[in-house]
């Protein structure tokens, strides 16, 4: 319901600002995942770790390489991009690092994942107004959104959607493989 306020119809509507009038920052990484790059808050990243063969899974779907450990407890390692582009993840370089990622469920059985990285993840701030959507034609599994910020393509990744397959993969359930049209 629109309200009167000074004369202005109010539409429920609010435009975001700080007491300085400012329109907020977030502060966010983008990460290299060969040849993709995503980008997600820093406050859904762990840890970065250097890369150590996970101790393979069995039926485990191409894109989760296995797990390691970190923090005394087993962490599940997938490939963002053989996960959305539904192919092997190939011979790992030798400079790849591990992101170790909160998980967004209230999950015990995984509470971090951790997401293959081409390189270290360099830290950007995003302002709204710099952020541009550009669609997902692929409709690809995981993926939130594809966007431009600064010049940059990259990928707003659905993590609830992620942390889900990556829990059913771990756990042996079958992962959802495509969406629906």
């Amino acid at each position: 319901m629109a309200r009167q306020m000074n004369g202005r119809r109010k539409t429920g509507k609010k435009k975001v600002m700080r007491k300085s009038g400012k329109t907020p920052e977030i502060r966010c990484m983008l990460i290299p995942t060969n040849p993709e790059i995503l980008l997600l808050p820093t406050s859904t990243m762990a840890e970065v770790i250097d890369f150590s063969p996970p101790a393979p899974m069995d039926a485990a779907p191409p894109w989760l390489l296995g797990q390691v450990e970190w923090e005394s407890r087993q962490v599940p390692i997938f490939s963002f991009s053989a996960l959305i582009n539904g192919t092997d993840v190939g011979e790992v370089p030798a400079k790849s690092k591990i992101m170790i990622l909160k998980s967004l469920s209230d999950s015990a059985r995984v509470p971090y994942l951790g997401l293959l990285l081409g390189d270290l993840p360099q830290p950007v701030i995003i302002k709204a107004d710099k952020l541009v959507e550009t669609g997902d034609e692929k409709k690809a599994l995981g993926v939130y959104s594809r966007i431009t910020v600064d010049e940059n393509e990259a990928i707003i990744p659905d993590l609830d959607r992620v942390t889900h397959l990556v829990t059913h993969a771990t756990f042996g359930a079958l992962p959802i493989t495509k969406l629906d049209n």
